[in-house]
């Protein structure tokens, strides 16, 4: 074995040994919500995780014949008891799959399912494996040395391992599909890239923000019997991940189940972007100077504001991205680097622009920044910046999770600086993403050179 690769071995080792002992930590509230949905469809079943079967909703609505009355029918919640709290599932079918998976690998040690340490390690081993898988495919994305330090800019990066397996995130299972999608329309598998994005978007919904840039390269890359073979690709990828709801007679709550994440009520849940900035901007002009930005409700920053947020949110996040697409078309088709460059840039145009962003939401960018490395310029610049971004972020809202960092000690870090060091953490992104535009752009025009990998 050459010492390079030996070398690379060595680092992936360490990165797992540091990872293993913080398979057990208790995370953020997030890892009691994963706990309690896991435990439910291990033991329950996952059919009607979401709601009732498809026959009450197609009883209920007013024309059971139209695709559109169905769908608008309101599906009731299935709501269940875990511990001393009550829950319902609101993230998509493919991210409860792989909690009923370690709900049952728990099981397995622990037949009723204590809330003990060993619950969370079962919770934190999707994203455990699939953080291995992204390296793995960082390592094939080029060969040689390129490759392995690529693989080791996301293994060893401080932000991801902050994420997971410190605070129990599960981004890394849909960033390993988003990134093997990336990879397949750079490699022009436009059909195998249309049923990753798609699996994806299932499994997170984050996974959606691949959609506009997939359909691009598409569009302008495929023949027509290429374009329909993706299509048929992402039906069959969302009929697969769909099938046990379907199979059961429950597909329609599942659908909702996918829905639910898009009518959050609150502005920016612990997204630092535009909306974190203008609540606190309501809370400054309500309370008075400095105070600490705080999530706020989508109602209240409405009757405060004169506007709803939502549509100001839905037509400047429209705008930037036609703009992100007019960047990639004007590229030339044969300038790869702009498919993973667009991407990135579609993950913080949302990050900064949307109102149900939360602290995590950039994950798949911090995934996708190493395929930039040996053949972008700028590729070190767009790494640390959204690694950066990603660390601050994670750290100011949960530190190192709950038992080991208190809110207390974040409110105080937060408030050192007398303006917020949240907003201050914001308004650097919106700095970023200026940048990212600027960047884009000129790679776009041809400007800035490509290097050899």
């Amino acid at each position: 074995m050459p010492p390079r690769v030996r070398f690379f071995w060595l680092w992936m080792a360490l990165g797992l040994l540091l990872r293993l002992p913080a398979l057990g930590l208790w995370g953020t509230f997030d890892t009691e919500v994963q706990k309690a949905w896991s435990a439910r469809a291990a033991t329950a079943g996952v059919a009607d995780i979401y709601g009732p079967p498809d026959r009450e909703l197609l009883a209920a609505a007013p024309r059971p014949g139209s695709v559109a009355s169905v769908l608008s029918v309101p599906v009731p919640r299935t709501t269940f008891r875990w511990g001393s709290a009550d829950y319902f599932v609101d993230y998509p079918p493919g991210s409860v799959l792989v909690l009923w998976a370690a709900g049952k690998l728990y099981g397995l040690a622990a037949p009723t399912l204590p809330n003990r340490r060993l619950f969370n390690a079962a919770i934190n081993l999707a994203p455990l494996l699939a953080s291995i898988g992204i390296a793995l495919l960082l390592r094939r994305s080029a060969q040689g040395g390129p490759g392995e330090v690529r693989a080791l800019l996301f293994w060893l990066n401080p932000a991801v391992y902050l994420a997971a397996p410190v605070l129990g995130y599960q981004d890394p299972v849909f960033a390993l599909l988003g990134l093997a999608a990336v990879m397949a329309l750079m490699n022009g598998r436009h059909v195998a890239a249309a049923a990753l994005v798609v699996t994806a978007a299932l499994v997170k919904p984050q996974g959606v923000l691949l959609l506009p840039v997939a359909a691009a390269v598409l569009l302008r890359e495929g023949r027509p019997r290429v374009i329909a073979l993706a299509s048929a690709a992402g039906a069959g990828a969302a009929a697969l991940v769909l099938l046990p709801w379907w199979a059961t007679g429950h597909l329609l709550s599942a659908i909702d189940g996918f829905r639910r994440p898009l009518s959050q009520g609150t502005l920016a849940p612990l997204g630092l972007n535009v909306w974190w900035i203008a609540g606190y901007a309501m809370r400054w002009a309500q309370t008075g100077p400095w105070p600490l930005a705080d999530i706020v409700p989508i109602d209240a920053f409405q009757g405060w504001s004169g506007f709803d947020p939502r549509l100001v949110s839905r037509g400047l996040l429209g705008a930037a991205t036609l703009l992100n697409i007019g960047l990639l078309l004007r590229a030339p088709r044969d300038d790869r680097r702009m498919i993973p460059l667009a991407v990135v840039l579609q993950v913080h145009l949302y990050a900064l622009l949307g109102t149900s962003v939360h602290e995590n939401h950039t994950f798949l960018a911090v995934a996708l920044a190493p395929l930039l490395a040996f053949v972008w310029p700028h590729a070190r610049g767009l790494l640390a910046g959204t690694s950066g971004f990603l660390f601050a972020s994670l750290y100011l809202t949960a530190g190192f999770g709950r038992r080991i960092t208190t809110q207390g000690s974040l409110q105080s870090l937060r408030a050192a600086f007398g303006l917020d060091l949240s907003v201050i953490v914001a308004a650097a992104h919106v700095a970023l993403v200026v940048l990212m535009v600027v960047w884009v752009a000129r790679t776009a025009a041809g400007g800035v050179r490509s290097m050899a990998p």
